[in-house]
């Protein structure tokens, strides 16, 4: 191995651009304080060689490396600079590369007497990339593609010589030739993956060459993306170790399907709506792919927080391609997919011994909706069959399938929202499940499950108690039937006054008291937003009110020193006073804006000091018609979801079931004349 004093032999092709791009590095190097002694070798590559051979038909991987990486195998040269878009998309066995430098600039450029909203239907357009080529012809269908080759210059001599009306070429490599005055129009797409990035490629294993380009390597900046599966719905079934990355995350893209409790885990992060859905969409998957690098650019760590399984069904493989082509890092952490997790928590199995020994999963929709919409879906030889996100094709998957020859008896079951508290679901046969279906309200996404085994779903004739739920947590009580969420109370984060005092006061505090679950989120949330550490609380004990705080304390991997099992302040207060000594203890009570004094002047009374941080707002939602149809209970969740819906309605219809959460919840039902259940759920 040979030391650095030694002179560095760096190969490169030989046009003026890429001898220009080698002295870039150098320069990079030097700024970085690297100043090695250089001996330059130029190559021809096959594509300098061969330039009769269209790249609009799509040239060999290596066209514009080939002699160069062999030349680097061989020891001839000790390390080669590419322009980094010209990389294949496997190196050769041996090589590594070394270094990538940010982009000087990443876009195409029109060079043209006129912009290309002035140039006439028919004008002759020089380039030898397929994605300019299509990007050009959206612009003007009526533009003539000429396919051209060679250096810069030569292209341009072919628009001096009227040969080209036009030409598209990347905007870095007239930068970087000093030819900026050429460019008439930045176009507006993005361009080739790693266009502007020079790569510095040697042999693996060249420790020392490896370190010396390390200081030049822009990916050493790069943040890493997680694809993280949040499951079919449930807060619960999202996988320990996604729960752990988004823990870690600067910055979660969430989807529509996935359940708005789990950002709960991230507080410190960007919550950034990525929502796509049949007719409707907030990013398109090229913008959402595109915020998904500049993230990672950034140096964050990104979370890409999908339904399901990330990798069934979803884009999530175009997503990792499209990463991994600007080599920034990429894991999938899986989720549990729709497709096994709503039936098995049904209790609906897709095989059985002797009835169904295979089940395939399929979707409905093609690549382009507009051309698969009346297309027959191939159906497979299997014995059940899934079919994800299919409601709004269900008449399209029964024809298909009784075509394939199904017996028109065969079960079917559509299942709405799957795991989620509005879960609905039809049974029926593949000649009457259309029908069944039509004019009910089922709300995508939908599972539809074709096969004996539906048989086997033993509740299918059973209608669920269906209950009206007035809290705001509805996911921890749909055990109790059919749930109507109908919250009669708002829940917003609010401003904290004096916030910079308040972060002095959490440093010395040695208790953090918190009475809910919104206490608890609300007060992380405001902790990430002054980008407090979490792990200064380490220190501090957390004392809680009930399962559901402890859980959402849980989120953000603490744990609490004493938990009240009694839900109430009264409750909260005698735990505190027979566990621990109160005087002197200095207490931080995030809670709501409500007022409700008792906690807090008890604890002053026992010597503590208090100091409250109103980090949320409790208020009443706009009066609205309760969900029409029989409704056989009512669980409220707090007094104020008493005095809120009294305030509204009037009364409680008397077919109802009351249940109250907690005994000041009974209280307040028992004020204003109704007798109610505590309500027991854990």
């Amino acid at each position: 191995m040979k030391s650095l004093k030694d002179v560095l032999k760096i190969g490169s092709r030989s046009s003026p651009l890429a001898q220009i791009q080698v002295k870039e590095i150098l320069s990079l190097l030097s700024k970085k304080g690297k100043k090695p002694s250089v001996d330059l070798l130029l190559y021809l590559t096959k594509g300098d060689v061969d330039k009769r051979t269209s790249l609009l038909a799509g040239a060999a991987d290596d066209f514009f490396t080939d002699t160069l990486d062999a030349a680097v195998l061989k020891g001839d040269i000790d390390v080669v600079v590419h322009s980094a878009k010209d990389l294949p998309k496997n190196l050769n066995f041996g090589l590594k590369i070394f270094a990538l430098t940010s982009a000087l600039d990443d876009t195409d450029a029109l060079v043209a007497a006129k912009t290309y909203t002035k140039l006439p239907n028919g004008s002759r357009i020089g380039t030898s990339s397929l994605l300019r080529k299509q990007e050009i012809l959206v612009l003007n269908p009526t533009f003539e593609i000429v396919d051209v080759r060679g250096t810069i210059g030569e292209r341009l001599k072919l628009l001096k010589d009227g040969k080209v009306d036009a030409l598209i070429v990347a905007t870095c490599a007239l930068k970087r030739l000093g030819l900026d005055k050429e460019i008439r129009a930045i176009l507006p797409w993005e361009g080739t993956a790693l266009q502007g990035q020079l790569a510095v490629v040697g042999r693996e294993g060249d420790a020392k060459l490896e370190k010396l380009f390390s200081v030049i390597d822009a990916r050493r900046r790069y943040g890493k993306v997680y694809l993280v599966g949040a499951g079919p719905g449930d807060p619960e079934l999202i996988t320990v170790k996604g729960t752990e990355i988004l823990r870690k995350a600067k910055c979660v893209f969430y989807d529509y399907l996935v359940n708005k409790m789990l950002l709960d885990y991230a507080p410190q992060a960007e919550k950034i709506y990525a929502g796509k859905r049949k007719g409707c969409s907030t990013m398109s998957q090229i913008e959402l792919s595109r915020a998904l690098k500049r993230e990672a650019f950034a140096g964050k760590t990104v979370v890409r927080l999908k339904g399901g399984d990330p990798l069934i069904f979803g884009r999530g493989a175009d997503e990792i391609a499209y990463l991994r082509s600007y080599h920034i890092e990429v894991e999938v952490i899986p989720g549990v997919t729709s497709a096994t997790g709503i039936p098995s928590t049904l209790g609906l199995p897709l095989t059985a011994r002797g009835i169904s020994s295979s089940v395939a999963f399929l979707s409905a929709h093609g690549e382009d909706e507009a051309y698969n919409r009346a297309t027959p879906i191939n159906i497979p030889d299997t014995e059940t069959l899934v079919f994800l996100m299919g409601l709004t094709k269900l008449e399209n998957i029964i024809d298909s399938v009784r075509q394939k020859g199904w017996a028109p008896e065969t079960p079917v079951a559509v299942i709405s929202k799957g795991t989620w508290p509005e879960q609905e679901i039809i049974i029926g046969h593949l000649n009457d499940i259309v029908g069944k279906v039509r004019g009910t309200f089922l709300a995508p996404p939908a599972l539809i499950i074709i096969g004996k085994t539906v048989d086997l779903y033993t509740l299918a004739n059973q209608k669920p108690r269906t209950v009206l739920y007035l809290g705001t947590y509805p996911e921890k009580y749909k055990v109790f039937g059919r749930l109507l969420h109908f919250p009669m109370i708002e829940i917003t984060a609010t401003k904290v006054e004096k916030a910079a005092a308040i972060i002095v006061d959490i440093k010395k505090a040695d208790t953090i008291l918190l009475t809910s679950r919104c206490g608890a989120k609300y007060f992380f949330e405001f902790l990430a937003s002054r980008k407090f550490a979490f792990k200064q609380l380490r220190s501090k004990d957390f004392i809680v009110i009930g399962a559901e705080t402890e859980r959402q304390l849980g989120k953000y991997s603490f744990a609490a020193k004493l938990v009240a099992t009694e839900e109430s302040s009264v409750g909260l207060f005698k735990v505190m006073k027979t566990s621990l000594k109160l005087k002197g203890r200095k207490i931080i009570f995030p809670r709501s804006s409500l007022v409700n004094p008792y906690l807090e002047q008890q604890l002053i009374k026992a010597g503590a000091k208090v100091q409250k941080v109103i980090v949320y707002e409790n208020s009443k939602p706009e009066k609205r018609e309760w969900p029409t149809g029989k409704i056989d209970q009512v669980i409220f969740t707090s007094p104020s979801t008493v005095r809120n819906f009294l305030e509204d309605y009037g009364n409680i219809p008397k077919d109802w079931q009351i249940m109250a959460k907690g005994l000041p919840t009974q209280n307040a039902l028992a004020a204003a004349g109704y007798k109610s259940e505590i309500l027991v759920r854990e």
